[in-house]
């Protein structure tokens, strides 16, 4: 049988994960049409039977698990897996919602989002192997849930040394700067005496203001003409002549 799930899109919030799921053309919706694959699942995992069931039709799972969504079963089986680590706190059940024809929506309790990604595909690959016939080997749920705890720890692990390598090495960054030697301050360079200032010009005398010109001296009244004399006479009058 082909592939049963097609994991469309898988969201991880603060406190669950939503997978959408998509099932396979070929792939059985519900359970009833595959009774045997159904009872596969519930004698590897008999625990399911006891699963509390809220909103169906009956309070357990093992009395809803000859008929219901084949997604429904996909759900069950990845909160077993969960609870059978021991490492994934408070996880008794999970959430299924047919969103389309095909589709549906898996929401779980998320205390680690490795668990759980890691329990839904064990899920998965569980029920591919009852529903394509059965047959050996069977899975190993023993193996699967050692396999889980093992990679949340390695992980855990790995976690743990890089922070302590950061721890570590800040101390010795912290010591080398202790130690270090302080750079010797630069010395500025001493400014240049400053040039012999060339010596100020003598300041230009001032011109001497131009005199003013001297007032031009009034002139002077024409002499009158003397009064005539007594002696003077007429030009009608001939004049003496000095004889020698």
């Amino acid at each position: 049988m082909a592939q049963l799930f097609d994991f469309k899109k898988v969201t991880i919030g603060p406190r669950a994960l939503v997978a959408a799921v998509e099932l396979a053309p070929s792939a059985p919706l519900l359970t009833s049409e595959d009774p045997e694959a159904t009872e596969l699942v519930l004698e590897l995992l008999p625990d399911l039977r006891d699963h509390v069931c809220l909103g169906d039709v009956a309070p357990t799972f093992g009395e809803v698990a000859p008929d219901t969504e084949l997604a429904h079963l996909l759900e069950h089986v990845t909160v077993e897996l969960l609870a059978q680590t021991d490492i994934a706190g408070d996880v008794s059940c999970g959430q299924t919602t047919q969103v389309d024809e095909r589709i549906y929506e898996i929401t779980l309790n998320c205390p680690d989002d490795v668990l759980v990604v890691g329990a839904l595909s064990s899920a998965a690959w569980i029920l591919q192997w009852a529903f394509s016939g059965g047959g050996e080997p069977r899975p190993d749920v023993d193996a699967i849930v050692g396999g889980l705890v093992s990679l949340v720890e390695s992980l855990s692990d790995q976690v743990v040394e890089d922070d302590v390598v950061e721890e570590e090495s800040e101390p010795e960054s912290e010591a080398g700067e202790a130690f270090a030697p302080e750079p010797e301050p630069e010395l500025e360079p001493e400014p240049e005496a400053e040039e012999a200032s060339a010596p100020e010009p003598e300041p230009e005398p001032e011109p001497e203001p131009e005199p003013e010109p001297e007032p031009e001296p009034e002139p002077e009244p024409e002499p009158e003409p003397p009064a005539p004399s007594t002696w003077d006479m007429d030009d009608n009058v001939p004049r003496p002549h000095l004889v020698r």
